[in-house]
């Protein structure tokens, strides 16, 4: 089952004996746990019909008894089952059984990190049950999800706002719902968030990649390159892990031009460099948008650049920004010209 099937049938009011939740968005299983429970238990009866167990350290015996219980003045009795990798990985063969005629009155929801559909844990549960991953939404059904949780609060938000929002936070949904109550914080109902909003107000929470950085260079995207460059380093980065990674895909990309100037085709170039298949186009446009030939100067520019950052004591960040802007120069994101700010340098030095 999906996880938009899962809240559709809860919405509908209809609750199955088994479920087993997994994956890593932490805050849509929260959330669909919640709805079940919502569903499932009066708030008078809740204390009577509701028992949660951590795998870890409960006796199996002890959660049997308690699926097998029946309600207190209640339709559904709800048995909250976390960190139950425990239990599929090392002794599922009592709960198999269980789920062969599991308590009609009892709703289980069994909560791990991983599933293996192919183990006969899963596959018995999913008879009487549904096994239901959560991940983080796709881009478009994330903005969505903003768009509802700012209505809910009672404040609207445009699409810009939405943008910056995922753009800093990235698509963690308790993160972002934390900046959407930050943001409504002393706002009239109805009151529109705005993209300045966002601006002022919210953490730039998103962890981004180092290999990021370098591909951005490999792109020949100076803003881009500049931005993942400072959060690198802002994140505890080492400037001289960014420095080689990024000399690293310069590598790539000339030895792939050398290749392909022999003759070689670009799935024997791939071969060769070991790019991944879904890396390929993307290494492919940076191939062919970087000069050729190489710029001058770019070599003995990169050498003397990485003797300074060994041997200076200095901030070695802003000699890596030094190097990344002569390296593409006074720009536009669509007219590269790196090769004239190294040439500079050799005619100079």
């Amino acid at each position: 089952m999906k996880t938009p099937e899962l809240f559709q049938e809860i919405g509908k009011g209809s609750l199955l004996p088994l479920y087993y939740f997994w994956g890593p968005e932490k805050w849509l299983i929260d959330d669909a746990v919640k709805k079940i429970e919502t569903l499932a238990l009066s708030p008078a009866s809740r204390d009577f019909n509701r028992a949660v167990f951590d795998a870890e350290e409960a006796e199996v015996d002890s959660i049997l008894s308690s699926l097998q219980a029946f309600p207190v003045r209640s339709p559904w009795r709800l048995v909250i089952i976390r960190k139950a990798d425990e239990i599929w990985k090392k002794a599922p063969s009592p709960f198999i059984e269980y789920f062969q005629n599991p308590n009609p009155r009892t709703c289980a929801v069994f909560i791990g990190v991983r599933a293996d559909l192919r183990a006969k844990f899963f596959q018995s549960l999913e008879k009487k049950g549904a096994v239901v991953p959560f991940y983080p939404p796709f881009e478009r059904d994330l903005v969505r999800w903003v768009h509802l949780q700012a209505e809910q609060m009672g404040h609207p938000i445009s699409d810009e706002a939405v943008a910056l929002l995922v753009e800093r936070v990235g698509p963690n949904l308790r993160e972002i719902l934390g900046e959407l109550q930050k943001l409504s914080l002393g706002k009239d109902r109805g009151r529109r968030i705005h993209e300045a909003d966002v601006s002022a107000l919210t953490t730039d929470f998103r962890w981004e990649s180092p290999f990021e950085f370098s591909l951005a260079v490999g792109r020949l995207k100076r803003g881009e390159a500049l931005r993942l460059l400072h959060r690198n380093l802002q994140q505890g980065e080492p400037p001289i892990l960014l420095f080689s990674l990024l000399v690293r895909q310069l590598r790539l990309i000339q030895r792939a031009k050398e290749m392909r100037n022999r003759g070689m085709t670009n799935k024997e170039v791939e071969g060769k460099l070991r790019i991944a298949p879904r890396h390929a186009e993307d290494f492919w446009t940076q191939v062919k948008t970087f000069a050729s030939p190489f710029p001058e100067g770019l070599w003995p520019a990169t050498w003397k650049t990485d003797r300074r950052m060994k041997l200076s004591r200095g901030d070695k960040g802003l000699l890596l920004e030094e190097y990344v802007l002569r390296l593409l120069g006074n720009r536009t994101e669509n007219r590269p010209s790196p090769r004239t700010s190294f040439r500079r340098e050799r005619g100079g030095g």
